[in-house]
């Protein structure tokens, strides 16, 4: 009998414990749905509301960022919000303060507190704080990022400690507007999905073998619509809409990097100006500059002297990719260079072009970025290096002290389809595909390189080329989530990157997207991770 009724007690003892736990369980904060995934971030019980009493508090410093988060919350909320440089007594602030205290953090990094009684947000520069509004942004409720008031919403902040930086200086996406065009609204919300994901780079790829859309106002017949590529859309963008642009994407905190291809992918100038190509036969398009021709040192030095006139970016990308050589092995100018300059073969010739081409970013205060067949015949002193074809090119420019930004085709070529039968991705490029788990799984550091030598890689990007005609939607549905993968790699700690984890909180951020308006390609088309 008694050890019946100790049994029976046992029991309800399993039960009471059950019951507890699964009610301590249900009052728990759970950890938010942040992507980036955070460096650090500790839940804590309550939250902070805010209303029409809710205030903005800043320092002199941040009043631009409190501006522009004021901006993001106004829309939804339907609410007004005070920004001040004075607290009130009774809380229910937000408070933006840069704090130089906080060197630890980097150049990039934020700490962002939630209590019941104010939101706290400090940041050794202006761009750490930025990145603590993106953060903030995606602790509310989806809803925020709707663009008209949204009703019957509680508007209220989990309580978190975040602190928080990037593993790379590098965190960049491409867009391709050399082979076709993009409209300008177009180019600004690219930037702004960018801000909100905390990438810092938009590689502007602009003349390519469809279309120069670029204004050069000392050679205007670039713009020509006979130069056009066969179903490119029309259109150009003057230089004072570059100079928008460029200052749009700085109030972000992303650096435009214009990309200007040299010697080869250059069919729109050779039709333009066709003494700029080489003087023997030619069947069909032209493609490449005759490097032999002074002129065409003229006139690239002429072009990039107003490219550094729009874009105060440190690099500027020259392309430098898929040039074949053979026109040059005919060309007699290009033979009569490789002879005075004692030039062995093509490679050589290329090597001395991009050299020659670095020479003078160099004297500007620039520096030359290029494909990774920059490497071939002789890497430019001071160049870096873009890596597309695999991985091998960026090691070798980085056991030879050049830094390196990683973009191999196999991880990061967003114009890729994204599953095996690609029916799913119209203007997608006839490439592998590349896939959400693929991407997450890219780590950018070789494990060839010594530390000294991966210290090196700047960083990754992804490229979203246009050769197929994509339409805008179609451009942002390559782009996302696929990007949401990417920057995880780029931001967050390499130990603390688990894909089902991620791909929880992407479900969750799927429905920031929406209310976004972002032409996402849904996750229910996208295999989940496998139970573990």
């Amino acid at each position: 009998m008694f050890m019946q009724d100790f049994f029976r007690l046992c029991a309800i003892c399993v039960v009471v414990l059950g019951f507890l736990t699964t009610a301590f369980a249900a009052e728990k904060s759970v950890a938010p749905a942040v992507i980036p995934l955070p460096v650090r971030c500790e839940t804590a019980e309550g939250e902070f509301l805010f209303d029409a009493q809710t205030a903005i508090v800043t320092d002199a410093a941040s009043r631009e960022t409190a501006r522009q988060l004021a901006a993001c919350l106004e829309p939804a909320t339907g609410l007004n919000f005070k920004i001040t440089e004075t607290a009130g007594s009774d809380g229910n602030v937000i408070v933006l303060k840069q704090d130089s205290g906080l060197k630890n953090l980097g150049t990039e990094g934020y700490r962002l507190e939630v209590t019941p009684r104010q939101v706290a947000l400090t940041a050794p520069t202006q761009a750490g704080l930025f990145y603590a509004v993106q953060t903030l942004r995606q602790l509310l409720p989806p809803q925020i990022f709707s663009s008209q008031p949204v009703k019957n919403v509680v508007w209220k902040i989990p309580c978190v400690k975040i602190e928080d930086y990037p593993r790379f200086v590098w965190r960049g996406l491409m867009l391709d507007s050399g082979h076709d065009f993009q409209n300008l609204p177009f180019v600004y919300r690219f930037i702004d999905f960018m801000a909100l994901h905390k990438f810092n780079t938009l590689h502007w790829h602009l003349p390519d073998l469809g279309t120069w859309p670029l204004e050069i106002k000392k050679y205007p017949k670039l713009l020509d619509a006979s130069t056009r590529g066969p179903g490119v859309k029309q259109g150009h963008y003057t230089q004072d809409q570059v100079r928008k642009v460029v200052q749009y994407a700085a109030e972000r905190h992303i650096t435009v990097v214009p990309e200007i291809d040299m010697p080869g992918h250059s069919t729109p100038a050779l039709l333009a100006y066709p003494e700029l190509n080489c003087p023997i036969p030619q069947e069909g398009r032209p493609w490449q500059y005759c490097v032999g021709n002074e002129k065409t040192y003229e006139f690239l030095e002429y072009v990039l002297t107003e490219v550094l006139d729009l874009f105060p970016s440190k690099f500027i990308h020259i392309g430098g990719d898929e040039c074949p050589k053979d026109r040059w092995q005919q060309c007699p100018l290009c033979q009569a260079k490789m002879k005075a300059e004692n030039l062995k073969d093509g490679n050589e010739l290329q090597s001395y072009f991009i050299k020659r081409i670095e020479k003078f970013l160099n004297s500007k205060g620039r520096r030359l970025i290029g494909w990774d067949e920059i490497l071939e015949g002789g890497l430019a002193p001071n160049a870096a290096v873009m890596s597309w074809r695999g991985m091998q090119g960026g090691i070798e420019a980085a056991k030879t002290d050049h830094d390196v930004v990683m973009a191999p085709t196999t991880y990061t070529y967003f114009d890729y389809p994204q599953t095996a039968d690609g029916q799913s991705d119209p203007g997608a490029n006839n490439g592998a595909p590349v896939t959400l788990d693929t991407v997450y799984g890219f780590e950018p550091v070789p494990k060839e390189l010594t530390s000294a030598q991966a210290a090196h890689v700047l960083g990754a990007q992804a490229q979203s080329w246009s050769d197929r005609h994509p339409t805008e939607p179609q451009i942002e549905a390559l782009v996302y989530p696929r990007a949401c993968a990417l920057i995880e790699v780029l931001w967050s700690p390499k130990q603390s990157r688990q894909y089902a984890a991620f791909f929880q909180r992407l479900q969750q951020h799927e429905e920031r997207l929406k209310a976004l308006g972002v032409h996402s390609r849904p996750l229910s088309t996208i295999p989940q991770p496998a139970a573990k």
